[in-house]
Protein backbone atom coordinates (compact mmCIF):
# COMPACT_ATOMS: atom_id res chain seq x y z
CA UNK A 1 0.00 0.00 0.00
CA UNK A 2 3.00 2.29 -0.10
CA UNK A 3 3.01 3.45 -3.72
CA UNK A 4 1.68 6.96 -3.78
CA UNK A 5 -1.04 7.69 -6.29
CA UNK A 6 -2.57 10.92 -7.56
CA UNK A 7 -5.95 9.22 -7.91
CA UNK A 8 -8.32 9.65 -5.00
CA UNK A 9 -11.84 8.63 -3.95
CA UNK A 10 -14.77 10.98 -4.45
CA UNK A 11 -15.08 11.80 -0.74
CA UNK A 12 -11.53 12.00 0.53
CA UNK A 13 -12.41 13.21 4.03
CA UNK A 14 -14.89 10.37 4.58
CA UNK A 15 -12.40 7.80 3.34
CA UNK A 16 -9.75 9.13 5.70
CA UNK A 17 -12.26 8.94 8.55
CA UNK A 18 -12.95 5.27 7.75
CA UNK A 19 -9.21 4.57 7.63
CA UNK A 20 -8.77 6.10 11.08
CA UNK A 21 -11.69 4.05 12.40
CA UNK A 22 -10.36 0.72 11.14
CA UNK A 23 -6.84 1.53 12.34
CA UNK A 24 -8.15 1.39 15.93
CA UNK A 25 -9.65 -2.08 15.44
CA UNK A 26 -7.31 -3.82 12.99
CA UNK A 27 -4.28 -2.51 14.83
CA UNK A 28 -1.57 -4.77 13.38
CA UNK A 29 -1.99 -3.04 10.01
CA UNK A 30 -2.43 0.43 11.47
CA UNK A 31 0.74 1.67 9.79
CA UNK A 32 -0.67 0.78 6.37
CA UNK A 33 -4.02 2.42 7.07
CA UNK A 34 -2.19 5.54 8.25
CA UNK A 35 0.02 5.55 5.19
CA UNK A 36 -3.01 5.49 2.92
CA UNK A 37 -4.68 8.23 4.98
CA UNK A 38 -1.54 10.38 4.71
CA UNK A 39 -1.45 9.87 0.94
CA UNK A 40 -5.04 11.05 0.66
CA UNK A 41 -4.76 13.92 3.11
CA UNK A 42 -1.70 15.16 1.24
CA UNK A 43 -4.04 15.94 -1.69
CA UNK A 44 -6.15 18.15 0.60
CA UNK A 45 -3.66 19.52 3.10
CA UNK A 46 0.03 18.54 2.81
CA UNK A 47 1.81 17.95 6.09
CA UNK A 48 4.06 20.97 5.55
CA UNK A 49 0.99 23.20 5.10
CA UNK A 50 -0.65 21.66 8.16
CA UNK A 51 2.45 22.34 10.28
CA UNK A 52 2.66 25.88 8.93
CA UNK A 53 -0.95 26.68 9.86
CA UNK A 54 -0.41 25.13 13.31
CA UNK A 55 2.60 27.34 13.91
CA UNK A 56 0.75 30.45 12.78
CA UNK A 57 -2.25 29.64 14.96
CA UNK A 58 0.09 29.16 17.90
CA UNK A 59 1.54 32.61 17.21
CA UNK A 60 -1.80 34.46 17.40
CA UNK A 61 -1.51 35.15 21.14
CA UNK A 62 1.87 36.77 20.59
CA UNK A 63 0.61 38.81 17.62
CA UNK A 64 -2.41 39.96 19.64
CA UNK A 65 -0.12 41.17 22.43
CA UNK A 66 1.91 43.07 19.87
CA UNK A 67 -1.30 44.57 18.48
CA UNK A 68 -2.42 45.72 21.92
CA UNK A 69 0.96 47.35 22.53
CA UNK A 70 0.83 49.06 19.13
CA UNK A 71 -2.64 50.46 19.83
CA UNK A 72 -1.60 51.71 23.26
CA UNK A 73 1.39 53.50 21.72
CA UNK A 74 -0.67 54.94 18.91
CA UNK A 75 1.25 53.08 16.18
CA UNK A 76 -1.66 52.96 13.76
CA UNK A 77 0.15 51.65 10.67
CA UNK A 78 1.65 48.79 12.65
CA UNK A 79 -1.76 48.18 14.22
CA UNK A 80 -3.32 47.77 10.78
CA UNK A 81 -0.55 45.40 9.67
CA UNK A 82 -0.91 43.22 12.77
CA UNK A 83 -4.71 43.23 12.49
CA UNK A 84 -4.47 42.04 8.89
CA UNK A 85 -1.99 39.36 9.92
CA UNK A 86 -4.39 37.97 12.55
CA UNK A 87 -7.29 38.09 10.09
CA UNK A 88 -5.29 36.20 7.45
CA UNK A 89 -4.21 33.49 9.90
CA UNK A 90 -7.77 32.93 11.09
CA UNK A 91 -9.20 32.88 7.57
CA UNK A 92 -6.57 30.40 6.42
CA UNK A 93 -7.28 28.15 9.39
CA UNK A 94 -11.05 28.39 8.82
CA UNK A 95 -10.70 27.53 5.14
CA UNK A 96 -8.68 24.45 6.08
CA UNK A 97 -10.76 23.49 9.14
CA UNK A 98 -11.72 20.02 7.89
CA UNK A 99 -8.17 19.22 6.86
CA UNK A 100 -6.79 20.54 10.17
CA UNK A 101 -9.15 18.28 12.14
CA UNK A 102 -8.07 15.27 10.09
CA UNK A 103 -4.44 16.31 10.42
CA UNK A 104 -4.68 16.04 14.21
CA UNK A 105 -5.31 12.32 13.76
CA UNK A 106 -3.32 11.54 10.61
CA UNK A 107 -0.22 13.68 11.18
CA UNK A 108 -0.14 14.10 14.96
CA UNK A 109 -1.83 10.93 16.22
CA UNK A 110 0.57 8.37 14.77
CA UNK A 111 2.39 7.52 18.00
CA UNK A 112 -0.81 6.85 20.00
CA UNK A 113 -0.63 3.06 19.75
CA UNK A 114 -4.08 1.49 20.33
CA UNK A 115 -4.44 -1.85 22.10
CA UNK A 116 -5.84 -4.59 19.88
CA UNK A 117 -9.23 -5.36 21.49
CA UNK A 118 -9.32 -8.85 19.95
CA UNK A 119 -5.94 -10.08 21.26
CA UNK A 120 -6.35 -12.66 24.06
CA UNK A 121 -6.93 -10.97 27.41
CA UNK A 122 -6.34 -7.41 26.22
CA UNK A 123 -10.07 -6.67 26.02
CA UNK A 124 -10.02 -5.84 29.75
CA UNK A 125 -7.98 -2.71 29.04
CA UNK A 126 -10.42 -1.34 26.45
CA UNK A 127 -13.75 -2.27 28.06
CA UNK A 128 -14.35 -5.13 25.67
CA UNK A 129 -17.20 -7.32 26.90
CA UNK A 130 -18.27 -10.14 24.59
CA UNK A 131 -21.11 -7.97 23.31
CA UNK A 132 -18.82 -5.00 22.75
CA UNK A 133 -16.25 -7.14 20.95
CA UNK A 134 -18.97 -8.44 18.65
CA UNK A 135 -20.09 -4.88 18.00
CA UNK A 136 -16.52 -3.81 17.16
CA UNK A 137 -16.03 -6.84 14.92
CA UNK A 138 -19.17 -5.99 12.96
CA UNK A 139 -18.13 -2.34 12.72
CA UNK A 140 -14.66 -3.31 11.46
CA UNK A 141 -16.10 -5.63 8.79
CA UNK A 142 -18.54 -2.95 7.60
CA UNK A 143 -15.82 -0.30 7.57
CA UNK A 144 -13.53 -2.47 5.46
CA UNK A 145 -16.39 -3.21 3.07
CA UNK A 146 -17.00 0.53 2.74
CA UNK A 147 -13.33 1.17 2.03
CA UNK A 148 -13.26 -1.59 -0.57
CA UNK A 149 -16.20 0.07 -2.30
CA UNK A 150 -15.20 3.74 -2.00
CA UNK A 151 -11.39 3.70 -2.10
CA UNK A 152 -11.21 2.15 -5.55
CA UNK A 153 -8.16 4.26 -6.44
CA UNK A 154 -6.05 2.43 -3.85
CA UNK A 155 -3.43 0.45 -5.81
CA UNK A 156 -3.75 -2.33 -3.26
CA UNK A 157 -7.55 -2.32 -2.99
CA UNK A 158 -7.72 -6.09 -2.47
CA UNK A 159 -6.11 -5.55 0.92
CA UNK A 160 -9.43 -4.36 2.37
CA UNK A 161 -11.22 -7.53 1.26
CA UNK A 162 -8.50 -9.75 2.73
CA UNK A 163 -8.61 -7.95 6.04
CA UNK A 164 -12.41 -8.17 6.07
CA UNK A 165 -12.22 -11.92 5.51
CA UNK A 166 -9.75 -12.28 8.38
CA UNK A 167 -12.07 -10.39 10.73
CA UNK A 168 -15.09 -12.42 9.60
CA UNK A 169 -13.22 -15.59 10.55
CA UNK A 170 -12.58 -14.23 14.05
CA UNK A 171 -14.59 -16.05 16.71
CA UNK A 172 -15.72 -13.95 19.66
CA UNK A 173 -15.92 -15.80 22.96
CA UNK A 174 -17.09 -14.48 26.31
CA UNK A 175 -14.19 -13.06 28.34
CA UNK A 176 -13.36 -14.81 31.61
CA UNK A 177 -15.12 -12.17 33.70
CA UNK A 178 -18.33 -12.61 31.74
CA UNK A 179 -18.14 -16.39 32.00
CA UNK A 180 -17.77 -16.01 35.76
CA UNK A 181 -20.84 -13.77 35.82
CA UNK A 182 -22.77 -16.35 33.81
CA UNK A 183 -21.82 -18.97 36.39
CA UNK A 184 -23.16 -16.73 39.16
CA UNK A 185 -26.45 -16.21 37.31
CA UNK A 186 -26.79 -19.96 36.74
CA UNK A 187 -26.16 -20.66 40.43
CA UNK A 188 -28.75 -18.06 41.45
CA UNK A 189 -31.32 -19.63 39.13
CA UNK A 190 -30.63 -23.06 40.59
CA UNK A 191 -30.94 -21.71 44.12
CA UNK A 192 -34.34 -20.23 43.29
CA UNK A 193 -35.36 -23.53 41.72
CA UNK A 194 -34.37 -25.32 44.92
CA UNK A 195 -36.48 -22.97 47.04
CA UNK A 196 -39.46 -23.48 44.72
CA UNK A 197 -39.07 -27.26 45.00
CA UNK A 198 -38.95 -26.93 48.79
CA UNK A 199 -42.09 -24.77 48.84
CA UNK A 200 -43.82 -27.37 46.67
CA UNK A 201 -42.74 -30.19 48.92
CA UNK A 202 -40.98 -31.92 45.98
CA UNK A 203 -38.01 -33.37 47.89
CA UNK A 204 -36.86 -35.54 44.98
CA UNK A 205 -36.52 -32.51 42.71
CA UNK A 206 -34.92 -30.54 45.54
CA UNK A 207 -32.29 -33.24 45.96
CA UNK A 208 -31.49 -33.13 42.23
CA UNK A 209 -31.10 -29.34 42.27
CA UNK A 210 -28.92 -29.39 45.39
CA UNK A 211 -26.60 -31.87 43.68
CA UNK A 212 -26.28 -29.45 40.75
CA UNK A 213 -25.55 -26.57 43.14
CA UNK A 214 -22.85 -28.58 44.88
CA UNK A 215 -21.13 -29.00 41.51
CA UNK A 216 -21.08 -25.22 40.84
CA UNK A 217 -17.74 -23.58 41.85
CA UNK A 218 -18.00 -21.14 44.72
CA UNK A 219 -18.41 -17.51 43.66
CA UNK A 220 -15.20 -15.52 43.60
CA UNK A 221 -12.99 -18.51 42.95
CA UNK A 222 -10.27 -19.87 45.19
CA UNK A 223 -6.60 -20.72 45.14
CA UNK A 224 -7.56 -24.25 44.19
CA UNK A 225 -9.48 -22.88 41.24
CA UNK A 226 -6.42 -20.93 40.09
CA UNK A 227 -4.12 -23.87 40.56
CA UNK A 228 -6.22 -26.33 38.63
CA UNK A 229 -8.05 -24.48 35.93
CA UNK A 230 -6.59 -21.15 34.92
CA UNK A 231 -2.99 -21.64 33.92
CA UNK A 232 -3.87 -21.19 30.27
CA UNK A 233 -4.11 -23.27 27.16
CA UNK A 234 -1.14 -25.11 25.78
CA UNK A 235 0.92 -22.85 23.55
CA UNK A 236 0.82 -23.58 19.84
CA UNK A 237 3.97 -22.32 18.22
CA UNK A 238 2.88 -22.85 14.64
CA UNK A 239 5.23 -23.22 11.70
CA UNK A 240 8.71 -21.77 11.51
CA UNK A 241 8.82 -18.29 9.96
CA UNK A 242 11.13 -19.16 7.10
CA UNK A 243 11.72 -16.79 4.22
CA UNK A 244 14.31 -16.66 1.46
CA UNK A 245 15.31 -13.06 0.74
CA UNK A 246 16.16 -12.33 -2.89
CA UNK A 247 19.61 -11.19 -3.93
CA UNK A 248 18.17 -7.76 -4.78
CA UNK A 249 16.65 -7.47 -1.32
CA UNK A 250 19.88 -8.52 0.37
CA UNK A 251 21.88 -6.01 -1.66
CA UNK A 252 19.44 -3.23 -0.81
CA UNK A 253 19.47 -4.28 2.83
CA UNK A 254 23.26 -4.08 2.90
CA UNK A 255 23.17 -0.53 1.52
CA UNK A 256 20.74 0.44 4.27
CA UNK A 257 22.87 -1.19 6.95
CA UNK A 258 20.73 -4.31 7.43
CA UNK A 259 21.85 -7.94 7.39
CA UNK A 260 19.91 -11.18 7.10
CA UNK A 261 19.62 -13.27 10.26
CA UNK A 262 17.96 -16.52 11.23
CA UNK A 263 17.09 -17.37 14.80
CA UNK A 264 17.45 -20.80 16.33
CA UNK A 265 14.46 -22.75 17.56
CA UNK A 266 13.49 -22.18 21.18
CA UNK A 267 10.46 -24.43 21.13
CA UNK A 268 11.78 -26.19 24.23
CA UNK A 269 10.67 -23.09 26.16
CA UNK A 270 7.09 -23.31 24.88
CA UNK A 271 5.96 -24.96 28.13
CA UNK A 272 6.37 -21.57 29.84
CA UNK A 273 3.92 -19.75 27.57
CA UNK A 274 0.64 -21.05 29.08
CA UNK A 275 1.75 -19.65 32.45
CA UNK A 276 1.78 -16.08 31.13
CA UNK A 277 -0.32 -13.12 32.18
CA UNK A 278 -4.11 -13.37 32.30
CA UNK A 279 -6.75 -10.72 33.05
CA UNK A 280 -7.51 -12.22 36.46
CA UNK A 281 -3.93 -11.38 37.47
CA UNK A 282 -5.11 -7.76 37.76
CA UNK A 283 -6.89 -8.73 40.97
CA UNK A 284 -4.81 -9.06 44.13
CA UNK A 285 -5.64 -12.75 44.65
CA UNK A 286 -4.77 -13.65 41.08
CA UNK A 287 -1.61 -11.53 41.15
CA UNK A 288 -0.37 -13.18 44.33
CA UNK A 289 -1.18 -16.66 43.04
CA UNK A 290 0.60 -15.98 39.75
CA UNK A 291 3.78 -14.82 41.51
CA UNK A 292 3.86 -17.92 43.69
CA UNK A 293 3.07 -20.16 40.73
CA UNK A 294 5.70 -18.68 38.41
CA UNK A 295 8.34 -18.79 41.14
CA UNK A 296 7.86 -22.57 41.32
CA UNK A 297 8.18 -23.18 37.57
CA UNK A 298 11.00 -25.40 36.41
CA UNK A 299 13.48 -23.16 34.59
CA UNK A 300 16.21 -24.72 32.39
CA UNK A 301 19.36 -25.69 34.26
CA UNK A 302 22.08 -23.06 34.29
CA UNK A 303 19.63 -20.17 34.10
CA UNK A 304 21.07 -17.14 35.88
CA UNK A 305 19.22 -14.78 38.18
CA UNK A 306 18.92 -12.06 35.53
CA UNK A 307 17.43 -14.53 33.05
CA UNK A 308 14.95 -15.81 35.64
CA UNK A 309 14.00 -12.24 36.49
CA UNK A 310 13.36 -11.50 32.82
CA UNK A 311 11.25 -14.66 32.39
CA UNK A 312 9.14 -13.75 35.41
CA UNK A 313 8.77 -10.17 34.18
CA UNK A 314 7.42 -11.35 30.82
CA UNK A 315 5.14 -13.98 32.36
CA UNK A 316 3.63 -11.79 35.07
CA UNK A 317 2.85 -8.68 33.01
CA UNK A 318 0.85 -7.89 29.86
CA UNK A 319 2.68 -6.55 26.80
CA UNK A 320 1.76 -5.37 23.33
CA UNK A 321 3.75 -5.03 20.15
CA UNK A 322 4.02 -1.75 18.23
CA UNK A 323 1.10 -3.16 16.26
CA UNK A 324 -1.07 -3.19 19.39
CA UNK A 325 -1.32 -7.00 19.45
CA UNK A 326 -0.41 -9.04 22.49
CA UNK A 327 3.34 -9.59 22.63
CA UNK A 328 4.81 -12.96 23.44
CA UNK A 329 8.32 -14.14 22.52
CA UNK A 330 8.51 -15.84 19.13
CA UNK A 331 10.15 -19.22 19.79
CA UNK A 332 10.20 -20.68 16.28
CA UNK A 333 12.96 -20.41 13.69
CA UNK A 334 12.60 -17.02 12.05
CA UNK A 335 14.18 -15.18 9.11
CA UNK A 336 14.51 -11.42 9.40
CA UNK A 337 16.75 -8.44 8.65
CA UNK A 338 18.55 -6.67 11.49
CA UNK A 339 20.95 -3.83 12.07
CA UNK A 340 23.94 -5.76 13.40
CA UNK A 341 26.37 -2.91 14.14
CA UNK A 342 28.60 -3.26 17.20
CA UNK A 343 27.13 -1.82 20.34
CA UNK A 344 28.82 1.50 21.16
CA UNK A 345 30.35 2.53 24.44
CA UNK A 346 28.49 5.04 26.60
CA UNK A 347 29.83 8.21 24.89
CA UNK A 348 31.03 6.71 21.61
CA UNK A 349 29.77 8.20 18.36
CA UNK A 350 27.68 5.86 16.21
CA UNK A 351 28.13 6.13 12.43
CA UNK A 352 24.96 6.95 10.53
CA UNK A 353 23.39 4.64 7.96
CA UNK A 354 21.12 5.04 4.96
CA UNK A 355 18.32 3.45 6.97
CA UNK A 356 18.69 6.02 9.73
CA UNK A 357 18.56 8.82 7.14
CA UNK A 358 15.55 7.25 5.41
CA UNK A 359 13.74 7.34 8.73
CA UNK A 360 14.59 11.01 9.15
CA UNK A 361 17.03 10.60 12.04
CA UNK A 362 20.47 12.16 12.37
CA UNK A 363 21.44 10.11 15.42
CA UNK A 364 20.47 6.93 17.27
CA UNK A 365 20.82 8.48 20.69
CA UNK A 366 18.31 10.48 22.65
CA UNK A 367 15.31 9.46 20.53
CA UNK A 368 12.00 8.98 22.33
CA UNK A 369 9.65 6.14 21.49
CA UNK A 370 7.18 8.70 20.20
CA UNK A 371 9.84 9.86 17.73
CA UNK A 372 10.47 6.27 16.66
CA UNK A 373 6.80 5.40 16.15
CA UNK A 374 6.25 8.57 14.14
CA UNK A 375 9.21 7.80 11.89
CA UNK A 376 8.30 4.13 11.43
CA UNK A 377 4.65 4.84 10.59
CA UNK A 378 5.53 7.61 8.16
CA UNK A 379 8.45 5.90 6.45
CA UNK A 380 8.44 2.19 7.35
CA UNK A 381 6.07 0.82 4.68
CA UNK A 382 7.79 2.86 1.97
CA UNK A 383 11.25 1.59 3.00
CA UNK A 384 10.02 -2.01 3.14
CA UNK A 385 8.41 -1.87 -0.31
CA UNK A 386 10.38 0.63 -2.35
CA UNK A 387 13.85 0.20 -0.86
CA UNK A 388 13.83 -3.50 0.03
CA UNK A 389 11.34 -4.82 -2.52
CA UNK A 390 9.31 -6.63 0.16
CA UNK A 391 5.54 -6.73 0.64
CA UNK A 392 4.64 -4.32 3.50
CA UNK A 393 1.56 -6.42 4.22
CA UNK A 394 3.88 -9.30 5.12
CA UNK A 395 6.87 -7.39 6.55
CA UNK A 396 7.22 -4.52 8.97
CA UNK A 397 10.08 -2.25 10.03
CA UNK A 398 10.26 -2.05 13.84
CA UNK A 399 12.60 -1.40 16.72
CA UNK A 400 14.36 -4.70 17.40
CA UNK A 401 12.05 -7.02 19.40
CA UNK A 402 13.20 -7.93 22.91
CA UNK A 403 13.30 -11.68 22.26
CA UNK A 404 15.41 -11.18 19.12
CA UNK A 405 17.87 -8.98 21.01
CA UNK A 406 18.12 -11.50 23.85
CA UNK A 407 18.55 -14.47 21.49
CA UNK A 408 20.96 -13.01 18.92
CA UNK A 409 22.73 -10.52 21.16
CA UNK A 410 25.27 -12.71 22.98
CA UNK A 411 26.93 -13.91 19.75
CA UNK A 412 27.16 -10.31 18.53
CA UNK A 413 28.59 -8.82 21.69
CA UNK A 414 25.44 -6.90 22.59
CA UNK A 415 24.55 -6.21 26.20
CA UNK A 416 28.15 -5.42 27.13
CA UNK A 417 27.81 -1.66 27.51
CA UNK A 418 26.12 0.69 29.98
CA UNK A 419 23.38 1.64 27.54
CA UNK A 420 19.83 0.64 26.76
CA UNK A 421 18.39 -0.29 23.36
CA UNK A 422 14.81 0.46 22.34
CA UNK A 423 12.76 -2.75 22.05
CA UNK A 424 9.61 -3.04 19.96
CA UNK A 425 6.48 -3.00 22.08
CA UNK A 426 5.13 -1.82 25.40
CA UNK A 427 4.26 -2.95 28.88
CA UNK A 428 0.56 -2.38 29.59
CA UNK A 429 0.10 -0.83 33.01
CA UNK A 430 -2.98 -1.50 35.13
CA UNK A 431 -4.65 1.70 33.94
CA UNK A 432 -4.17 0.63 30.32
CA UNK A 433 -1.40 3.14 29.63
CA UNK A 434 1.62 1.95 27.66
CA UNK A 435 5.25 2.14 28.76
CA UNK A 436 7.90 1.61 26.09
CA UNK A 437 10.27 -1.36 26.40
CA UNK A 438 14.06 -1.16 26.31
CA UNK A 439 16.98 -3.08 27.77
CA UNK A 440 20.49 -4.40 27.37
CA UNK A 441 22.46 -2.52 30.05
CA UNK A 442 25.29 -4.75 31.25
CA UNK A 443 24.86 -3.56 34.84
CA UNK A 444 21.36 -4.99 35.04
CA UNK A 445 21.55 -8.23 33.11
CA UNK A 446 22.97 -7.42 29.68
CA UNK A 447 20.93 -9.10 26.97
CA UNK A 448 18.41 -10.24 29.61
CA UNK A 449 17.90 -6.74 30.99
CA UNK A 450 14.49 -5.18 30.31
CA UNK A 451 12.93 -1.93 31.53
CA UNK A 452 9.93 0.20 30.60
CA UNK A 453 9.37 3.95 30.63
CA UNK A 454 7.02 6.63 29.34
CA UNK A 455 7.03 6.85 25.52
CA UNK A 456 8.11 10.51 25.66
CA UNK A 457 11.26 9.71 27.67
CA UNK A 458 14.52 10.41 25.85
CA UNK A 459 18.09 10.01 27.04
CA UNK A 460 21.40 9.72 25.23
CA UNK A 461 22.06 6.42 26.99
CA UNK A 462 19.22 4.87 24.98
CA UNK A 463 19.94 3.94 21.36
CA UNK A 464 17.76 2.72 18.50
CA UNK A 465 18.40 -0.49 16.58
CA UNK A 466 15.94 -1.54 13.87
CA UNK A 467 14.81 -4.79 12.27
CA UNK A 468 12.55 -5.89 9.44
CA UNK A 469 10.35 -8.70 10.73
CA UNK A 470 7.53 -10.79 9.37
CA UNK A 471 4.17 -9.57 10.62
CA UNK A 472 3.28 -13.15 11.44
CA UNK A 473 5.42 -12.93 14.58
CA UNK A 474 3.08 -10.18 15.81
CA UNK A 475 -0.17 -12.03 15.06
CA UNK A 476 -2.56 -13.47 17.63
CA UNK A 477 -6.09 -14.04 16.26
CA UNK A 478 -5.11 -13.33 12.66
CA UNK A 479 -4.94 -16.02 10.00
CA UNK A 480 -1.23 -16.59 9.42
Amino acid sequence: MSKKTAAKPANVSQTIFHLMEISKLDTLYRDLYFQRAQELLDTLLPCSTYEGIKQKMASIDSVERQLRAAVERGEWERSRTLTESIRTIRETAAASADGMRLGEFVYDGVANIPIDPFSPGLNVFVGGSAGKLQEWQDHAIKTLATLERTDSSNPNKGFYARRGGDLQALGITAPAAQKEEQKKVAAADLQQEALSALDAGDLSHLDEVVKKLMAVPAAGGSKQEFAEGDVGEAAEMGDDLLYSFSEDTLAAASRLGLAAARTGSRRHLAYLMPHGWQPRFLKEEGRQWSKEHVSRLSIPAGTGDHTRDAIEFYLLNPFVTSGGTRYQPCLVVEDLLIEDFAEPERKQEIPGTQLLSALGFETRRGISRIDIENALHQNGPRIVEQELGLDPVAFRLVAIPADIYTHLGPDRGWGQQEIWTHFDGYQVKEDGKLHALAGGDKRFGGTNDVVSFHPSYANDKIIARFAVVQRRRMMTWHRK
